[in-house]
């Protein structure tokens, strides 16, 4: 429980602050616990970042994935899943920054990408076996899921900037455009 409320704060007060002017007694005092309840669950700043995004990670994940079936057309599925990516992202504005602001992070090593982005190399294999069908443009499948994650990263940080209205009819547009960008 009190894991739980040191993470909730650290992320509301990194997306809002920044890393490095956020103080541990910060993050203690917005977690109502005391200093030492924040050491003795982990280390230093950049630890709660690390568990942030594994957390976060996976909570997308379980959203993300909920209800997917591998089936219908590559296409079909490409939109289902970044149909849930974009949605996720709506309804969670606070995982969204902090996603954006620390997906390329130095504190997010190999070793906590690998944990926290297991479940995503679905992507991965969508767009292999689109690449073997000779469906997208010849990229890895890794850089196509890259490309198109970085493509809606970017897209909603303008559109909630300019406070677009994001409808289904605007989400399924974006989403056509992000299919043709990689198409062969």
């Amino acid at each position: 429980m009190k894991r739980e409320q040191i993470l909730k704060a650290g992320l509301k007060l990194f997306v809002t602050q920044g890393l490095h002017a956020v103080t541990i007694a910060q993050i203690a005092a917005e977690a109502n616990v005391g200093i030492g309840t924040v050491y003795r669950n982990f280390n230093s700043k950049e630890e709660i970042v690390q568990q942030i995004w594994i957390r976060q990670k996976s909570r997308e994940s379980a959203y993300v994935f909920k209800n997917y079936k591998k089936q219908g057309s590559l296409h079909d599925q490409f939109n289902f899943l970044w149909e849930r990516v974009i949605r996720y992202f709506l309804e969670h504005p606070l995982e969204f920054q902090f996603s954006y602001q620390f997906a390329a992070s130095p504190i997010l090593t190999k070793e906590i990408h690998e944990i926290a982005m297991t479940d995503f190399l679905k992507f991965d294999e969508l767009y292999a076996l689109g690449l073997d069908q000779n469906l997208f443009k010849p990229l890895t499948a890794r850089r196509l899921r890259l490309f198109t994650f970085s493509t809606i990263n970017g897209w909603l940080l303008w559109a909630i900037d300019e406070k677009m209205d994001i409808d289904d009819a605007t989400i399924a547009l974006f989403l056509q455009m992000c299919w043709d960008s990689i198409r062969a």
